[in-house]
C-alpha cells in the first residue's frame, strides 16, 4: 500500500542539496532525443570526460601565459641614463662599439658620449660632473688622484695593451737618447705620454736639469711643434707617429715598450656616483665584456666602427686594436703597476709619501657583471 501511495505521489522530494547536485549532473550530461533526462551513454561519458580535460588543458595554458607575461613585465629592467667620456682615440672603442652593436641596449642604458682631446681630460671633465664616467690609462688616473682627492674610484680594468703604443719622434739630428741632452722635448701633461718621456730619460741617466721640458694641449701640437723645430723631440702615437714617419725632417727613434713593462685602462667615475649608481656599472661592464668578443673576433669591423665614431684612420686602428687586449680583469701584474708608478710619482712629489691605489679601487659592479675577473690580491 505505502509503494503504491508512493507511484502515485510522483517523485520523492529531495533536499535542496541533493536537488543542486542532481541539476548539476544533469545540466553538464545533458541527455539526448530518444533518452531520459539525465541518462547518458558509455561512450558520451568518455568524450565529455575528454571535453572537460581539453578545457582544463586550455585553461591551464592560458593561466600560465597570463602569469609569464606579468611576470617579464614586472621584471623588465628600467632604463638608465649614463654619460661616458673618452678621447678622441681608442680610449672609447668599447663604448663605441657598445653602441654600434646595440648591447647598451639590451642592458637598458641610454649613453650619451662626450669626446676629449686625452684621457685625462676626459677623467677631469668626469670628476668635475661634466660626465659620469670614462676610461683613462694607469697613469693619467694616478697623476688625477691627488687632485681628485676621495673624489674618485677607479670601478673597472677594462685592457691591458702590450707596450709600444708610444713612439719617439724627433728632429733627424738626433740619433741617440744621448742627442737628447739640451734639447726641447714636448709632451702632454698628466697622461701616459708624460711618464714614458721622464722615464726614458731616466733610464738612460739624463737628468731633468739636462734637457727643456715644454708641456703641449696635445698630439696635433706635439707634432707641429716638432715640424717648426720649436722642439726636437716628443713621444707621440697613432697619427702622430705616422706624420712624424712622412716628415723629410723627423724620424722615429723606436717605441715604448723598452720603457714600460706593463700598461693598463680603467673606468674612472666620481666617488658619490659611483656609490649610488653600481647597476649602471655593472650593465656598463656586461656591455664591455660583450663589445670585447667582437673586437678581438672582428677587428676589421670594430676597428670601423671606432674610426668612424672618431674620424679616425680605420686601418691604423684595426692594426694597432690588438695590441689593446681588450678584457675585463685585474690582475696582480696590474695591480703591481700602479704601486711602481704610485711610487714613480711619490718620488717626483707629486703623490704625498702615504698613497695607496687601493683605497681609490671599488671593483664590485664588476665582479657581479664578469664574476671572477678579479684576479689580484687587494
Amino acid at each position: 500500500m505505502f509503494a503504491a501511495a508512493r507511484r502515485r505521489a510522483g517523485p520523492v522530494p529531495c533536499s535542496k542539496r541533493e536537488c543542486l547536485a542532481g541539476a548539476g549532473r544533469t545540466r553538464r550530461y545533458s541527455g539526448g532525443p530518444g533518452r531520459g533526462a539525465g541518462q547518458v551513454e558509455p561512450d558520451e561519458r568518455k568524450n565529455n570526460v575528454r571535453i572537460r580535460k581539453t578545457w582544463r588543458t586550455l585553461l591551464a595554458a592560458t593561466l600560465a601565459v597570463t602569469l609569464v607575461a606579468a611576470s617579464c613585465g614586472e621584471d623588465e629592467p628600467e632604463t638608465l641614463s649614463v654619460g661616458i667620456a673618452a678621447d678622441g682615440f681608442l680610449l672609447g672603442s668599447q663604448a663605441w662599439v657598445s653602441i654600434d652593436r646595440g648591447y647598451f641596449d639590451e642592458e637598458n642604458l641610454d649613453v650619451t658620449m662626450s669626446q676629449y682631446g686625452t684621457g685625462i681630460e676626459a677623467i677631469q671633465a668626469v670628476i668635475a660632473g661634466q660626465a659620469d664616467i670614462g676610461p683613462a690609462l694607469d697613469f693619467a688616473v694616478l697623476n688625477l688622484a691627488a687632485a681628485a682627492e676621495e673624489n674618485m674610484r677607479v670601478v673597472a680594468a677594462i685592457a691591458a695593451p702590450r707596450p709600444g703604443f708610444h713612439s719617439l719622434a724627433v728632429r733627424n739630428e738626433i740619433n741617440g737618447p744621448q742627442d737628447l741632452v739640451g734639447k726641447t722635448i714636448g709632451y702632454v701633461q698628466g697622461t701616459s705620454e708624460h711618464f714614458v718621456t721622464i722615464r726614458h730619460l731616466q733610464q738612460n741617466g739624463i737628468s731633468l736639469d739636462d734637457v727643456e721640458l715644454v708641456p703641449l694641449p696635445g698630439l696635433f701640437e706635439l707634432v707641429g711643434a716638432l715640424r717648426t723645430n720649436d722642439i726636437q723631440a716628443a713621444w707621440v702615437w697613432l697619427n702622430g707617429t705616422l706624420e712624424a714617419q712622412e716628415d723629410p725632417d723627423l724620424k722615429i727613434l723606436g717605441d715604448d715598450s723598452n720603457v714600460l713593462d706593463t700598461v693598463a685602462i680603467y673606468l674612472v667615475s666620481r666617488t658619490e656616483w659611483a656609490d649610488e649608481n653600481q647597476e649602471i656599472i655593472e650593465r656598463i661592464v656586461r656591455a664591455y665584456d660583450k663589445a670585447n668578443t667582437v673586437i678581438q673576433n672582428e677587428t676589421p669591423a670594430a676597428a670601423k666602427i671606432v674610426a668612424d665614431a672618431v674620424s679616425g684612420n680605420e686601418e691604423l686602428f684595426a692594426n694597432i686594436m690588438p695590441n689593446q687586449r681588450y678584457k675585463v680583469e685585474f690582475t696582480q701584474v696590474q695591480l703591481d703597476s700602479f704601486d711602481a708608478i704610485a711610487q714613480f710619482l711619490i718620488d717626483s712629489g707629486v703623490l704625498p709619501a702615504d698613497f695607496d691605489i687601493r683605497e681609490f679601487i671599488d671593483f664590485r659592479a664588476m665582479e657581479e657583471a664578469v664574476p671572477g675577473s678579479i684576479q689580484a690580491d687587494l
